[in-house]
């Protein structure tokens, strides 16, 4: 069952970054949709695992992710059909209660893929430091870039730990917490890559460390991820203040009052673990 749930997030964290490397919207479209399937499947394994008493970890190859570093969409589109291939053959070998329904959405989307036709260039990793269409002044520059390599790395984090608690979760709001938090987390990633790749700064997420998601103190996890979300709000409020562009600012507005919101979803989860 490991091999089973490390080979779907390897394949949801090279779509849901896929999608923002495109640039042609069908496709980036397409990609969206199959990361979201792919997540869906991680967290079905995930479960299984759980079900079935097997101890798993969240490791990914990295050697795996960096398939996706390529410099056309057209090796990147070879890469997303390879990646679908492997995951169909190990369904031969894997066999779980979720792998049928596995095989059937890989099997149509593996369809679509085929069908795509692209030849653009990829230039989400050549550092240009410059947002199109957008002028920016050297300093906000440089804190958005910051801003965004943080960001990008955080949210995946966070999704990857919010999707091992709700899992490993018996208390009704609690899961509910962490399955919304996790979907929002999902969407940052999404809104705060598509930046990062058209600026050029996109970086692919390394493993988190066993000792972030295994037997953690949920209560004192849950405590100082509150904080960390006002922490994160305010600084939101920093950089949209300073950005000097208001569209930019307007977007940071919006997630400095996610990341509030997120606080009180943490709150929830905490008042469940602890029973009031």
């Amino acid at each position: 069952m490991q091999r089973l749930i490390r080979f779907q997030h390897e394949s949801f964290i090279k779509f849901i970054y896929a999608a923002v490397m495109v640039k042609e919207k069908s496709a980036k479209k397409l990609l969206e949709d199959i990361a979201v399937f792919k997540y869906r499947h991680m967290v079905w394994a995930m479960a299984d695992a759980v079900k079935a008493g097997v101890k798993f970890d969240m490791d990914f190859k990295e050697e795996e992710i960096k398939k996706i570093e390529v410099q056309s969409e057209e090796d990147l589109l070879e890469v997303l059909i390879n990646d679908l291939e492997e995951n169909l053959r190990s369904y031969e070998e894997i066999k779980t209660v979720s792998t049928d329904r596995f095989k059937n959405d890989d099997e149509y989307f593996l369809a679509q893929l085929k069908k795509l036709d692209l030849e653009g260039t990829v230039t989400a990793f050549n550092q240009s430091k410059e947002l199109p269409g957008v002028d920016l002044e050297e300093n906000a520059k440089a804190a958005l870039v910051f801003f965004l390599m943080e960001e990008t790395f955080k949210e995946y984090e966070l999704i990857t730990i919010y999707s091992y608690l709700k899992v490993h979760s018996n208390e009704v709001d609690a899961n509910s917490a962490f399955t919304d938090l996790a979907y929002d987390s999902i969407y940052h990633l999404r809104r705060f890559a598509e930046l990062a790749s058209q600026m050029g700064v996109l970086t692919l997420p390394r493993p988190i460390p066993h000792e972030k998601y295994e037997n953690i103190g949920i209560v004192e996890f849950l405590k100082e991820n509150i904080e960390e979300e006002m922490d994160a709000e305010k600084q939101c409020l920093i950089l949209a203040e300073k950005i000097g562009n208001d569209e930019l600012s307007n977007f940071l507005l919006f997630i400095s009052r996610q990341e509030v919101y997120h606080a009180e979803l943490l709150q929830r989860a905490l008042d469940a673990v602890k029973g009031k």
